[in-house]
């Protein structure tokens, strides 16, 4: 990974200070502040919506024929400019907050190190180093709805202090922030996972677990390593198959695996010093 001079320079001093406090070394790269635009969106259509039904109630009130009917329709334009008020003060709250007006919202970015990220958040600054993150369940979902494709990404961290943090596509770009830290973690934990391997113990990873024998499901089922071909990603799920590419497990959530990057990561190095080993 490089580092990315520019960005470096760019660094707020309280960042840097934050990072060298925690040993994080070298800078590689930060990532912007985002907004829940998706919201946003949604409260301005509905004060578009309920602010012309109001503009039409009003006029209907005031060109009633008859006493009860100006009444009624007064008492109903009342009603939608208060619902357009609240939606508009919604949307007004969300902008005025949003990186794109605030310049405060606009210092809210992650800033990613050699070994760790800190992030700087509304309520303080937070930081991370990647040997120190216990569990990362990294869920990626692609939602197709009438035909716009939307991705969701939930990274929920849980470090060896206790410390739980949960990263979506509303805080940064995580299409560009979650493979770097899903990658520096697991390559972080795994050698302490080989270690704990190589003394005979088996290391689980939610329903599937890395045995000396090979790899085990949920209930019991043992794919032996020589009869393993690899690991399949598809569609948001993981499954075992066999040299000849054909499932041979169960199929588990990818976002729903603790430490999924790890696992990938481990099989792949266990699998090629057995094919090595037969060579």
């Amino acid at each position: 990974m490089s580092v990315d001079i520019e960005s470096a320079a760019a660094v707020p001093a309280e960042v840097t200070a934050a990072a060298a406090a925690r040993d994080l070394g070298a800078h590689r790269e930060t990532y912007p502040a985002k907004w829940n635009k998706q919201a946003s969106v949604g409260l301005g259509i509905f004060v578009a919506l309920f602010g012309v039904i109001a503009v039409f109630a009003t006029v209907g009130a005031s060109s009633s024929a008859t006493e009860e009917g100006q009444s009624a329709a007064a008492v109903a334009s009342a009603v939608l400019w208060g619902i357009t008020a609240l939606f508009l003060a919604g949307f007004l709250w969300l902008l005025l907050r949003s990186p794109a007006v605030s310049k405060t919202a606009r210092g809210f970015q992650v800033h990613l190190f050699e070994r760790g990220w800190v992030w700087v958040r509304r309520k303080g600054t937070e930081v991370y180093r990647f040997d120190e993150v216990q569990t990362l369940f990294a869920a990626i979902v692609v939602v197709n709805n009438s035909g716009v494709t939307t991705t969701v990404y939930d990274y929920r961290i849980t470090c060896n202090d206790g410390r739980q943090t949960r990263m979506r596509q509303i805080h940064t770009d995580m299409a560009r922030f979650g493979p770097a830290l899903a990658a520096q973690v697991a390559q972080a934990q795994l050698p302490k996972a080989l270690s704990y391997f190589d003394k005979g113990n088996p290391v689980a990873f939610g329903d599937l677990t890395v045995t000396e024998d090979g790899l085990a499901t949920k209930k019991g089922k043992v794919v032996p390593w020589p009869q393993v071909g690899g690991i399949q990603v598809a569609q948001g799920f993981v499954s075992v198959v066999d040299r000849a590419g054909k499932r041979v497990s169960p199929q588990v959530s990818f976002g729903q695996m603790p430490n999924a990057h790890t696992f990938l990561l481990m099989t792949e190095t266990i699998l090629a010093k057995l094919r090595g080993a037969e060579q």
